[in-house]
């Protein structure tokens, strides 16, 4: 069978801008088989202002928050013409648009990780407590050590008594 040219453009858009249906969804309501289709979209996708969109999914960041800003700047009606031509749902917009705020807000700490914190924090002021009192012991020592050498040597050896 014989399709036009426009017939054929038609069936590639829709295969590029199926969203979450299935190539075969799209052959059988277009009438045609799945071979036929990926041929076209080979030929066409790449004519004109037909370009081959990748799924949403599996779009790079660069490329989210380019959409987000891009679509962000639009007039209300001229955002769904946009999110057509890019393949796009108003979902994946608000998915990404909340993705970027998580990454660029500060992170929120848990119950868990606070308290994890706090013993920590404990736990350091003990250890360093127990560091300040082994110092002062050990200069006490110290002291008392250099104290009995000069006894030593001030009134010399016990042992020569």
């Amino acid at each position: 069978m014989k399709y036009s040219e426009e017939f054929k453009k038609s069936a590639v858009e829709k295969f590029l801008m199926r969203g979450n249906r299935s190539v075969s969804e799209i052959a059988q309501e277009m009438g045609i088989h799945i071979p036929t289709l990926y041929d076209w979209r080979n030929k066409f996708a790449k004519v004109g202002d037909m370009k081959k969109i990748s799924k949403p999914q599996s779009r790079s960041a660069i490329e989210k928050f380019k959409a987000v800003t891009e679509y962000s700047m639009l007039s209300t009606d001229k955002r769904g013409e946009y999110l057509r031509t890019n393949g796009i749902h108003e979902e994946n917009i608000a998915e990404w648009q909340k993705q970027i705020e998580e990454a660029l807000s500060p992170k929120k700490k848990t119950f868990q990780e606070n308290f994890q914190q706090q013993a920590d924090q404990k736990k350091i002021k003990n250890l360093e407590k127990e560091l300040l009192r082994k110092d002062k012991a050990l200069a006490e020592a110290s002291a008392l050590l250099i104290l009995k050498k000069k006894a030593e040597l001030i009134w010399g050896l016990e042992e020569d008594e």
